[in-house]
């Protein structure tokens, strides 16, 4: 007997149903569900889709227990749907961070992940082929990190996390940082960032890091990587972000993200945007 096709259901944004499609295609998956919030766009894409349609992220949840959800709409992964997810009998991924306000992300920080963030740069096959070449010349002095997408792919705070994420596990944690952002404000919480923006880092012994963020852009993960005497570039090169999206449902690695350090980086970097002045992250981690 030939071995069931594993199903996937999605939590998306109207105008995400072309990527959807395409990671299911990816990921040799079947579609059987998808829902979003605009109740007024679920009839034209259950159609588009041919699949069955939910309007509510929990039923989709519960009443597809048996298939893979992925969370997909931006700021839709929230603090009060982790105990649920954790409760499911098949895993969910989300290809946006956790959302909701400092204190929420600080007591859910500490638990297990009620999805896996996907795709993480620090997870990636590209990385792993270079994790010998870094180990081999030594301790990186600096290095250039940018992370871009348009607003289909992600979000700003999802770069930012993915970036943070990395780099932290690479140079440990930042003593300074120092970001800008262009947009139209600067918000109340990470999750809510959206737009352009550039971050640098200054660690111990003079290390220093810089990020290129954006969510208003083409999909591009790139790192160049300096240490004494050698340089190293590495990313995503022409793999599609469909693919990396499939790539990260089926993966078994279990790498997940340090979630206090990370959102402490990311709100110290939120908060120099708001202040115009560099953030101590030592300061914001107390906080967890």
């Amino acid at each position: 007997m030939a071995e069931k096709k594993p199903t996937l259901v999605a939590w998306i944004a109207p105008e995400q149903a072309k990527l959807v499609k395409e990671v299911a295609k990816a990921s040799k998956v079947k579609l059987v569900a998808i829902g979003t919030s605009n109740q007024s766009d679920l009839p034209s894409l259950g159609e588009a889709l041919k699949t069955e349609t939910c309007s509510d992220i929990r039923s989709l949840a519960t009443t597809y227990d048996d298939s893979i959800l992925w969370i997909a709409k931006p700021q839709a992964y929230e603090v009060e749907l982790c105990e649920l997810l954790r409760h499911r009998a098949t895993q969910t991924v989300t290809t946006t961070p956790l959302s909701g306000g400092m204190n929420d992300l600080v007591e859910e920080a500490g638990k297990t992940p009620a999805a896996k963030f996907i795709p993480l740069m620090r997870r990636s096959a590209s990385y792993g082929e270079a994790q010998d070449d870094i180990e081999q010349f030594g301790q990186p002095i600096s290095a250039h990190c940018t992370m871009t997408c348009s607003s289909v792919e992600g979000s700003l705070w999802s770069r930012l996390f993915d970036a943070m994420d990395f780099i932290h596990g690479l140079f440990g944690h930042p003593e300074i940082v120092q970001a800008f952002l262009h947009s139209n404000r600067v918000p109340d919480e990470p999750s809510d960032l959206r737009g352009h923006m550039t971050v640098n880092l200054q660690f111990q012994h003079n290390r220093v890091a810089t990020l290129l963020l954006s969510d208003q852009s083409t999909w591009k993960r790139e790192l160049q990587i300096i240490s004494e005497d050698h340089s190293l570039t590495f990313g995503d090169a022409e793999v599609t972000t469909a693919q990396l999206i499939a790539d990260g449902i089926h993966s078994t690695e279990t790498t997940s993200a340090d979630a206090p350090r990370v959102l402490a980086l990311c709100e110290a970097a939120r908060l120099s945007c708001l202040t115009g002045a560099s953030e101590q992250p030592s300061r914001v981690l107390e906080m967890f």
